[in-house]
């Protein structure tokens, strides 16, 4: 019975190295080229790969499916004392004034593209 690569869907030939990831199991199989992260297509033929609903991910994509990215330090948030804000996450230590630096959590603030200003140096910047 022929064997065809899941990411391609071309057929995998009995003479060609292929695949086999064992979280996946032995019904998954790719050429070595296609065994890339879902997201960011990154080769994962040397590195850890994950593997969850269906998919292979690298580290990086794997863990922001299950965890949120700061979008100050670009960590993921281990915690799960964050604060968000219009599709944002920050740790809370993060959620800070972009220009004074003050700690906006119970605060206004204005979110200027994915930049946090207090309303006080929002309206300073206007002048």
């Amino acid at each position: 019975m022929p064997e065809f690569c899941d990411l391609c869907k071309h057929l995998l030939p009995m003479e060609c190295p292929v695949i086999y990831a064992d979280r996946a199991g032995y019904d998954h199989q790719w050429h070595p080229a296609c065994f890339v992260c879902s997201k960011c297509s990154e080769p994962l033929v040397d590195l850890i790969y994950f593997w969850n609903n269906g998919a292979i991910w690298c580290g990086r994509h794997y863990c922001e499916n299950i965890r949120p990215r700061c979008t100050a330090c670009d960590e993921i948030i281990f915690s799960e004392d964050y604060q968000q804000a219009e599709g944002f996450v920050w740790h809370k230590k993060h959620f800070t004034c972009l220009e004074c630096e003050t700690l906006l959590s119970g605060k206004p603030f204005i979110l200027d593209g994915a930049n946090l200003l207090c309303t006080t140096c929002s309206k300073n910047k206007q002048l």
